[in-house]
């Protein structure tokens, strides 16, 4: 009854079993075991010095004996073999990133590959990760430029000028593509020109430059005058003057002067003043050949202007203002004697330089008769003179009247009355 029993339970068990394992299936004793567990492709089992794996997942091991009663135990193997975990890396990265999985790096040079992961699926089992990426590259420019000595241009945040021109930049995701970008920075420094003015100027003369004004009183500075060298560049200009010494005596003229009507003026230009040519305002007839002298006869108020140049053409300028009087000083005796010595034995009328010609003259004795008349005549005529006689007589001595015209050089006439005394 027992060994049908477990003649019946063999039957049962070659029904689980593959068609190929059942073809073949040979009863075993009644000591049977049934042997079904999951393993991971890639291991196995040992039972009874048999291997069992994915090439061989199921069968039937008899072990001789091994029953408690004595008798042969059979193992009947059914397994369950689990694949690993796969996972797929499929990435896109810039030339200079890299991925680190596993303990391997992964970049430009190594961009794909296979990690096993032993025992890191949720099964147990092993994981399997295929990498397969592609890398971009970063962007690359060369950025060439000329500047000017003290010209900045920003890279990345990094001022270069003159002193640091060159040097690469990596700006960080700068690239269309999401990578880095490369500037490799090369710049030309253009030199700024420098030059200098240096010019002797008479004292009263300045020079404008950038909007400054350089006289005598700044006569050097710096001056920097934007793009104005030929290279575009700012221009540096030092500005060195010198002046010519005015003359020792900047008064070189005469004092202004008070003269009379007709009277002549002379003025004078010192010649130790070293000068070399000599202009007159108004225009004057000079008296020497260098002009240094001239002279003039004045109606009305007058301003003369001197104006001498140097060896270095520069002009400095003196004026004397020569004012006329109204007065006319005519000087007529009020007493003379025939009989004298010259010149007070005649009566006579001295208008001085002012008046050249005498209208008429005429002498009165004291009842009003006429005694003495002549008339256009020169002043200086000392025939028109009266010698106190009258027709051919001696006039007796007395109180005598006397009238006089005289025409001035501004063209007014005068008439003087007055009276003089003849002694014997």
């Amino acid at each position: 009854m027992k060994r049908l029993f477990c003649a019946f339970i063999l039957a049962i068990s070659a029904l689980a079993l593959p068609a190929w394992a059942a073809a073949s299936a040979v009863f075993a004793p009644c000591d049977t075991n049934f042997f079904q567990i999951s393993i991971c492709q890639g291991q196995s089992i040992f039972i009874a010095g048999e291997i069992y794996d994915a090439q061989n997942p199921s069968g039937i091991t008899l072990l001789p004996t091994a029953s408690w009663d004595g008798t042969d135990s059979v193992v009947i193997v059914n397994l369950t073999i689990l694949s690993p975990a796969l996972n797929q890396i499929t990435a896109s990265y810039c030339n200079n990133e890299a991925l680190f999985v596993n303990g391997h790096i992964y970049d430009a040079s190594n961009p794909s590959g296979t990690e096993y992961l032993p025992g890191a699926a949720y099964t147990g089992c092993d994981s399997v990760i295929n990498i397969s990426l592609s890398f971009r590259s970063e962007a690359n420019h060369h950025l060439q430029q000329t500047i000017c000595t003290g010209d900045t241009v920003w890279v990345n945040n990094l001022a270069y000028d003159q002193y640091y021109y060159l040097g690469m930049e990596t700006i960080v995701g700068g690239a269309v593509n999401g990578c880095d970008s490369i500037v490799l920075v090369d710049l030309t420094v253009l030199s700024t020109p420098i030059d200098t003015i240096q010019e002797s100027l008479c004292p009263y003369e300045t020079l404008r430059i950038n909007g400054t004004v350089y006289g005598i009183d700044r006569p050097s500075g710096m001056e920097l005058l934007p793009n104005a060298a030929e290279n575009g560049c700012d221009s540096l200009i030092y500005i060195q003057l010198t002046f010519t010494a005015p003359p020792n005596n900047s008064a070189f003229l005469s004092t202004d002067q008070l003269i009379f009507s007709g009277d002549t003026v002379c003025l004078a230009i010192p010649a130790d003043l070293g000068f070399t040519n000599i202009t007159w305002q108004p225009v004057l007839p000079c008296i020497t050949t260098d002009c240094s002298n001239v002279c003039l006869s004045a109606t009305q108020n007058e301003t003369v202007i001197a104006t001498i140049s140097d060896q270095n053409n520069c002009l400095f300028s003196d004026s004397v203002n020569i004012s006329v009087s109204k007065e006319h000083p005519i000087f007529v005796p009020n007493v003379f004697a025939p009989d004298a010595d010259a010149p007070n034995n005649r009566f006579a009328i001295f208008p001085g330089i002012v008046v050249t010609r005498i209208n008429w003259l005429a002498v009165y004795d004291r009842w009003g008769s006429l005694v003495y008349e002549v008339r256009d005549f020169q002043a200086s005529d000392e025939g028109k003179a009266w010698d106190g006689t009258v027709s051919g007589s001696k006039a007796a001595a007395g109180v005598y009247a006397y009238a006089f015209e005289v025409t001035y050089p501004d063209g007014i006439l005068e008439l003087r009355r007055g009276m003089v005394t003849l002694v014997r």
